[in-house]
């Protein structure tokens, strides 16, 4: 295998996040679905709350906090990561027009 090839074959989105969000590789991918992940991250918190909280108004308030903290984080994460692919093309771009020129 060529380096080329080698390069390619450790291509992945997971690699790429955990070096921009940690410094570090991703020992292992997550093969599984964006969907399944996050409801599988969501299980052991909503069955804390419940067993803490077990009253139905309480729950829901609790979890109400939960996931306008969760969103707001998504929200800035989203930002983050959109202003990274934008950075990233613009380099791109760059890079293309100095080797064209």
């Amino acid at each position: 295998m060529s380096y080329i090839s080698e390069i390619f074959s450790r291509l992945d989105i997971q690699h790429i996040r955990e070096f921009l969000l940690h410094g570090v590789e991703c020992v292992r991918l997550n093969p599984k679905g964006y969907k399944e992940r996050i409801d599988e991250a969501g299980k052991p918190v909503k069955s804390i709350l419940q067993q803490y909280f077990p009253e139905t108004g309480e729950y829901e308030k609790i979890m109400g906090s939960v996931l306008d903290y969760t969103s707001n984080i998504q929200d800035v994460y989203m930002e983050i990561g959109l202003q990274c692919g934008f950075a990233l093309a613009m380099q791109i771009f760059q890079n293309t027009e100095r080797n064209e020129g």
